[in-house]
């Protein structure tokens, strides 16, 4: 296992250990690149199984993780790769469809290893602006915590049309935090967090550490941030924070491709926080 696990008994050392060590639900969301090769339709075993492990951990001191993924579409899609042009929309719906198949099943070995089950459930926007169908949701997620089952949830994507689906996993993940009174959601993505500037084009663009608070000048480091491969990109999260900091809330982005990503967050790594901060109001963003 790797040196990057903070021991279980350990006491928090950093802002990120305290803030993850204090929460008492947490929702995790899985960008598809990390958890799918999508040139060959391949999920990533070793490191979901690293993932897993991270999540284990957090269990046995007391807490509770949702797992918000994505990967269904880059998985069932290598079904199409005779096909030299983009994926349909009924192509996409049934890459999804067989996609979703494969993901559950890498979960579920994975989870069982480890002594625990899983439940899925797949959302639309309906099902989360709805208020019976939300409060549906709410006490399905609810009772899969109870009876000791990690809830893992994906965007229905196999029946979403464009006027129903939320397009990116990372509003969705938000939502849930939202209707489940989370306390810290976590988006793992292909990058170190919010940049000043794309540091791709530019090298001296600075890593924002903190941010207490939606500005314009935020929103603008969000439009040229790196997020080059995922179907949200750095504007979706930057929506999916103010959506988290207004149910209370807090939100770190940070870069998972790596084993044990929830470790190095952990540990200090590389991260933007969001976090709200009422009595102090907008604060001036912390760059590295």
């Amino acid at each position: 296992m790797s040196s990057l696990l903070v021991q279980k008994n350990s006491a928090p050392t950093t802002t990120s250990a305290i803030h993850l060590v204090s929460a008492r639900r947490l929702i995790v969301k899985i960008g598809s690149t990390l958890i799918a090769d999508a040139q060959i339709g391949e999920i990533r075993g070793l490191w979901l199984q690293s993932l897993i492990e991270d999540v284990v951990r957090f269990y046995k001191r007391g807490q509770q993780v949702i797992i918000v993924t994505s990967g269904a579409v880059a998985v069932g899609s290598r079904h199409f790769n005779h096909l030299d042009r983009p994926l349909r929309i009924e192509e996409k719906q049934t890459a999804a469809a067989i996609g979703q198949v494969r993901l559950m099943l890498a979960y579920e070995q994975k989870f069982k290893c480890h002594g625990f089950g899983l439940g899925q459930v797949l959302l639309t926007c309906d099902d989360i602006d709805d208020q019976h169908r939300r409060l549906n949701a709410q006490l399905t997620l609810e009772q899969l915590l109870k009876v000791g089952a990690v809830p893992i949830i994906n965007e229905n994507d196999a029946t979403a049309t464009a006027e129903i689906c939320f397009g990116d996993n990372d509003r969705l993940a938000a939502r849930v935090a939202e209707i489940v009174n989370a306390d810290v959601l976590i988006l793992l993505s292909d990058v170190d967090g919010l940049f000043t500037e794309d540091p791709h084009d530019n090298p001296q663009a600075r890593l924002v550490k903190e941010v207490r608070c939606i500005t314009p000048e935020i929103e603008a480091m969000a439009a040229h941030s790196p997020a080059r491969h995922s179907s949200g990109g750095m504007v979706t999260k930057l929506m999916a924070a103010k959506i988290a900091m207004d149910a209370g809330c807090a939100m770190v982005i940070a870069k998972g491709n790596k084993p044990y990503p929830l470790a190095a967050i952990e540990s200090g790594g590389p991260s933007t926080w969001f976090i709200r901060s009422p009595r102090q109001g907008c604060l001036t963003p912390v760059p590295t």
